[in-house]
């Protein structure tokens, strides 16, 4: 997994969805929540999927956006959900 930058190709930050669970996306507000709305829409045929969208204060990055599947974290509370964001905020884009 890595962070999704709000210039590249949604679809990138989809496919991370449906196979991790989790898209992370970097971004002053207004952009990133733009995109993980853009992630959102792209993920409406899959069924399987409840797409929704969290933030979390990560060391290296300030506000780290997110996009889960709420059918798999059940909340954007969940302490594992957290832990996989934080691990993708210190490995950054290796």
């Amino acid at each position: 997994m890595r962070i999704y930058k709000t210039t590249e190709n949604v679809f990138n930050a989809v496919d991370a969805v449906v196979e991790h669970g989790v898209a992370a996306v970097s971004g002053t507000q207004t952009p990133a929540v733009e995109f993980c709305d853009r992630i959102i829409k792209a993920l409406e045929p899959y069924a399987n999927i409840e797409p929704a969208t969290g933030y979390e204060n990560v060391p290296n990055e300030g506000y780290l956006y997110f996009v889960y599947d709420n059918n798999r974290f059940f909340s954007g509370r969940n302490e594992y959900l957290l832990s996989i964001v934080h691990e993708v905020a210190i490995r950054g884009n290796q």
